[in-house]
């Protein structure tokens, strides 16, 4: 049965109830609308207890609840899956295509919650009651919400199917705005990455620095974030990550393998993970490390067995490039890593210069063929792509104020929609559709099909135009004669608002 929340109720979605209430003519209301991708993703949502989730655990500023958490949640959602940057906007992207206008939100005349507005009003709250909630919501207990509330309701809706993770960072560029609460200036070159003050056209640029814990699969069919946190561009970045690690394993999460950057190497992190949580590790070494040095001598010795992993070939079809790899194990020349250290070295020759260049992975597991640490380090080269769709088609990186609170608020929700889609898309077995961008989800939901929402009692119903007509053709005198005066009354009197 339906849940009543202050003035709105909650409608559950049951078909087959909803055909059978048609068939007799017990319809209390209907509309055509277009049941669009974000349409279907709230109401899996709403199908879900996340919302109702969301109210008992978020970190609300208010002592006195006016508007219940789980709404202003459910708005903010919904503006970030339209790309919408600002509160004043809210209203209306909710106003337009989303499951919130489809069951009644925004349907006849809406008092407020707890009937204070005079005045009928379309929304139940204005953008400014919106706006002012996140913005006195702590960033650091937003940021803890995120971390391990919303990743614990993740895990517990099977999100992390794999024990495969990715930790990363990245630059969050800035306006030169000294407003920006705790950003740093860094050396940034013209994407965005770190640099020195000698590479060409890197700048002195304001910062946050964007740590993230993501999880993915060896196919990489979905990319879904398990922590983040916003830190001061010039942070170094190996306490934020180990922050986030153990925090997920800390909230009952589990991680089989991770991948890291050269950014992550440190001895007792490493140790750390292998020996307290049994987490396998893959991490290039640097150039000036002990290990790479002992790495590069075994593979110029002689007899080493070397085995082709990639081959380009020139217009003419010989050889231009070659890929080689090698394993060896039980390295100890890395002295504050207390536990074995084995290595994988790619040898790449470029055959048109003549030049011969090494990689080297180091890894806490003793895979037994070289190519298996280099196949799952791709997928870390893979969140580059993650990136670009939240920096560019998620607008990531364009925040509608400066202020601290709301940045944390914008980055939060942004992973928090795109991780929710991703599980949605999940479970529905849409995996190629995981994988394309927001801007092709949405120019999908822009062509929906037309539709026929009808609501009986407590529940709703979604019928193609087809099916609907087919099914009033069908109908008994008397239900149609029942059905024809309802349909008199829906413009007049639409359901009590819902969610």
């Amino acid at each position: 049965m339906n849940q009543q929340r202050n003035n709105y109720f909650v409608y559950t979605q049951n078909k087959s109830k909803v055909t059978k209430a048609l068939k007799e003519g017990d319809i209390d209301y209907g509309s055509f609308s277009k049941m669009g991708f974000v349409d279907e993703f709230f109401s899996y949502l709403l199908a879900t207890d996340f919302f109702s989730y969301c109210d008992k655990t978020y970190p609300s500023p208010r002592v006195k609840t006016e508007v219940p958490a789980w709404f202003l949640l459910a708005s903010l959602l919904a503006a970030k899956m339209f790309g919408e940057e600002a509160f004043s906007n809210i209203p209306y992207v909710l106003k337009n295509g989303t499951i919130l206008k489809m069951l009644g939100l925004n349907l006849g005349p809406v008092p407020g919650f707890n009937n204070k507005n005079k005045k009928e009003r379309i929304y139940p709250a204005d953008q400014d009651t919106i706006r002012k909630f996140f913005k006195d919501t702590k960033p650091l207990s937003l940021t803890y919400w995120f971390n391990h509330y919303f990743s614990s309701w993740m895990g517990a809706k099977g999100a992390y199917r794999s024990g495969l993770f990715i930790e990363d960072a990245s630059y969050v560029p800035l306006p030169d705005n000294t407003n920006y609460k705790y950003a740093e200036y860094v050396w940034l070159d013209s994407d965005g990455n770190h640099a020195s003050q000698d590479t060409p056209g890197a700048r002195l640029t304001l910062c946050y620095k964007f740590s993230s814990l993501l999880n993915t699969d060896r196919e990489g069919s979905y990319y879904i974030y398990a922590g983040a946190r916003i830190d001061p561009g010039n942070a170094g970045g190996l306490n934020e990550g180990r922050e986030l690690v153990d925090g997920f394993i800390n909230s009952g999460g589990y991680i089989d393998t991770l991948l890291m950057d050269r950014g992550y190497i440190d001895g007792p992190t490493l140790t750390h993970y292998k020996k307290d949580y049994k987490i396998n590790w893959v991490i290039p070494l640097k150039s000036s490390m002990a290990a790479y040095d002992d790495a590069m001598g075994l593979a110029r010795a002689k007899n080493v067995d070397w085995k082709t992993y990639h081959v380009e070939e020139s217009s003419d079809g010989f050889i231009a490039k070659k890929e080689e790899v090698s394993i060896f194990y039980e390295l100890k020349s890395w002295q504050n890593l207390s536990v074995p250290l084995h290595v994988s070295i790619k040898r790449e020759t470029d055959y048109e210069s003549g030049q011969v260049s090494y990689f080297v992975l180091a890894h806490s597991k003793k895979y037994k063929y070289p190519s298996e640490a280099f196949d799952l380090y791709k997928k870390r080269t893979k969140i580059e792509e993650r990136h670009r769709q939240l920096k560019g088609f998620w607008a990531f990186n364009k925040f509608s104020s400066p202020a601290f609170a709301l940045v944390i608020t914008q980055v939060i929700f942004k992973l928090a929609a795109y991780s929710l889609m991703q599980l949605y898309l999940l479970r529905q077995d849409a995996k190629d559709l995981a994988k394309k961008t927001i801007s092709t989800i949405t120019k999908k939901e822009r062509a929906g099909e037309c539709v026929v929402i009808l609501y009986s009692g407590s529940h709703y119903g979604v019928f193609d135009l087809d099916e609907y007509s087919f099914i009033l053709m069908k109908l008994k005198i008397d239900a149609k004669n029942r059905l024809a005066e309802r349909i008199k009354t829906w413009n007049k009197a639409p359901p009590q608002s819902v969610i």
